[in-house]
């Protein structure tokens, strides 16, 4: 990020407050937070009425003619102890797994730092984006 966007915004007369500002994110935030809890103990007394499966997806039609669709999963996690116990006893093309190669960010950014040689070997490997910002706010009360 640029300096002069890091820098501190001096609001006119006609721009509301840091604070109001703040207040306003703070009442949006709690109006988000209570409307998505709601609309999950809604889908909870929805589920026992909609048609599932084990895993993938299914649609029930209601009596107005909403089709919902109800997608239910699985969340996997692979123990690396107990796969080395059996690894050897299942041939490896039958093996479920599957090898990936991720960035260790911390390193990247080691060698951006530290080993600008290096780093610009290898950066043409890489790309990236700015994420969303993320704003937290504690403290402070009105």
């Amino acid at each position: 990020m640029d300096a002069q966007r890091n820098e501190a915004v001096t609001p006119s007369h006609n721009e509301p407050n840091l604070d109001v500002l703040a207040e306003q994110w703070l009442q949006q935030k709690t109006l988000e937070d209570n409307c998505k809890a709601r609309r999950i103990e809604i889908e909870q007394q929805m589920i026992p009425h909609l048609a599932a499966r084990a895993e993938g997806s299914q649609t029930t039609e209601t009596t107005f003619g909403r089709k919902i669709k109800l997608t239910t999963k699985n969340n996997y996690k692979l123990d690396d102890i107990a796969l080395q116990a059996v690894r050897d006893s299942v041939p490896a093309n039958m093996l479920p797994l599957k090898l990936t190669q991720t960035i260790d960010v911390a390193r990247l950014k080691y060698l951006r730092n530290n080993e600008p040689a290096i780093y610009r070997e290898i950066a043409r490997a890489f790309s990236h984006s700015p994420a969303k910002p993320n704003i937290q706010i504690t403290g402070g009360e009105i």
